[in-house]
């Protein structure tokens, strides 16, 4: 008798055929946990009040205490959050006094002690932690900008830049006198000179300035045009940056999908998916996800593809709006481990991304502040949302509500990779034992005996109290389909275990 078949878990790849390949479309809402392994991922667990309208942009700081500050924008004001309070603030400069555009987010920069943030539509405002209860304007004559980034912790730099005396720049690149961002002189000048302020226009056909990416492995920054993305380098006075174009770097559609962690940017490009450090860039998604993902985005809503890091679960995350979005929010997760170099995708709605920071708050004020008692926490508690300071993926679902992935993990769908036990010949399953250390999963067995033959599935069975799915299938090909309820109790699964008998030829 053959000894119990194992199949692992296949790799989310749905560009890859499914034989003798190991990729499969059929693995949603679980994540790469370890080499053998796909953990559970949360369903997102709201917090806080609600903003007033979609949110469109949201980051974290800490003060120069160490104090945690959340700030957010919506189409008409900026809010904040801090230890001690129970929900956002408006922290407008005066309520409803901002009008960013449905296709734009709210960027945000920290530097020098003060929040920066941009909208474009209106001038660039500033908020000192600790000091401050709302924006202002920023002092200093700087232009509006689509996108800011802090370049060698010297210059706060923006791109694509709109100002009186210019109109729109959108290939413009503009920074602030060195170390003072509230001081923007006039580029040309003797005083820009002396204070190392300037401007430039990357002129030609690589498109409009679509973002940056700070403190790479190979760049002090890289600014990411529509088909270009070009080096930055800082070499001082006359020309204070040197910006050369990279080869092999590809610009993006998708300003808002760049994502810098461990001094690679992650990023959408023009024909999928790419990891960039600087000097060249790698194509991580093709063959493996680009096409599907590229077929199933929106492309005329390519400024929703979201992207943030999550340093936890070592993943980068990009919200993307795919067939069957509702008023362009994003309804698909797609995730990449950048350690074991594998993705996964989650059906999640959600209007944002954004990496955060817990804002901490003791047990007595899980009560006295926020209202909890034990049975309506949204997290447990131990969970690192409670403590000051700790990296968080948050996202904003359509309700305008904060929310962190601590809730009942997700309903999953897993499929192992699909192989032919013995060449030539048809097999039986008798039996199969889901690899899964908690929950009560179901499998179904995919089966079929030509390649050009589609797969087949038995009917799902539960598992039994052996731990078991039983179930008699045949064929030449075999697979296993495994659906996990959504329920607590489980971590890892990593296969199924088949119990097989050898057939003969057909």
């Amino acid at each position: 008798m053959p000894d119990p078949l194992v199949l692992p878990i296949a790799a989310y790849a749905p560009d890859l055929p499914d034989y003798p390949a190991a990729g499969s479309a059929n693995v949603r809402n679980v994540y790469p946990r370890t080499p053998q392994s796909y953990g559970a991922v949360p369903q997102p667990a709201a917090q806080y009040n609600a903003l007033n309208a979609r949110c469109q942009g949201a980051a974290a700081f800490r003060d120069k205490t160490g104090q945690v500050y959340l700030f957010a924008g919506d189409v008409n004001d900026l809010y904040s959050l801090t230890a001690g309070a129970s929900g956002w603030s408006n922290a407008s400069k005066a309520a409803g006094a901002y009008s960013i555009g449905s296709d734009l987010q709210w960027q945000f920069a920290y530097f020098n002690g003060d929040v920066i943030a941009t909208d474009y539509t209106d001038p660039v405002q500033f908020f000192t932690p600790g000091v401050s209860s709302t924006f202002t304007d920023l002092p200093g004559g700087a232009p509006k900008g689509k996108y800011i980034a802090v370049v060698k912790n010297a210059f706060v730099v923006l791109g694509n830049t709109f100002d009186p005396g210019n109109g729109a720049l959108p290939q413009r690149l503009w920074w602030c006198d060195a170390g003072n961002a509230k001081s923007w002189s006039t580029p040309g000048t003797t005083q820009a000179a002396q204070n190392q302020a300037g401007a430039v226009d990357l002129l030609g056909g690589a498109g409009q300035v679509q973002g940056f990416a700070s403190d790479l492995i190979n760049a002090d920054a890289v600014v990411f045009q529509e088909y270009a993305v070009r080096r930055m380098m800082y070499v001082g006075p006359p020309d204070i940056f040197s910006l050369l174009p990279v080869e092999n770097a590809k610009g993006t559609p998708a300003p808002y999908s760049i994502v810098v962690n461990g001094g690679i940017a992650y990023y959408w490009g023009q024909d999928g998916i790419y990891a960039f450090d600087g000097g060249a860039s790698l194509p991580i998604g093709a063959n493996r996800v680009d096409k599907t993902v590229y077929a199933d985005v929106d492309q005329s809503s390519f400024t929703r593809v979201i992207g943030a890091s999550d340093p936890v679960n070592r993943l980068i995350w990009w919200a993307y709006p795919g067939f069957g979005n509702v008023n362009g929010n994003p309804n698909r997760l797609l995730a990449y481990n950048w350690v074991l170099d594998r993705f996964t995708i989650c059906d999640i709605t959600c209007e944002t991304l954004a990496q955060t920071l817990s804002v901490g708050y003791t047990l007595d004020q899980l009560y006295t502040i926020l209202g909890y008692s034990l049975d309506t926490l949204p997290a447990p508690l131990d969970s690192t949302v409670w403590m000051g300071g700790r990296p968080q993926l948050a996202l904003f679902d359509t309700s305008h509500k904060l929310n962190f992935l601590t809730g009942t993990p997700l309903a999953a769908t897993v499929e192992t990779q699909e192989i032919q036990p013995t060449p030539g010949r048809r097999t039986l399953i008798r039996n199969a034992r889901p690899l899964i250390d908690g929950a009560t999963p179901s499998v179904a067995i995919g089966y079929r005996d030509r390649q050009q033959d589609t797969v087949s599935y038995s009917a799902a069975a539960a598992l039994n109290r052996l731990g078991t799915c039983p179930g008699r299938v045949s064929g030449r090909y075999i697979l296993a389909k495994l659906t996990i309820p959504a329920t607590t109790g489980w971590t890892n699964i990593s296969g199924v275990e088949l119990d097989i008998a050898n057939q003969g030829r057909r």
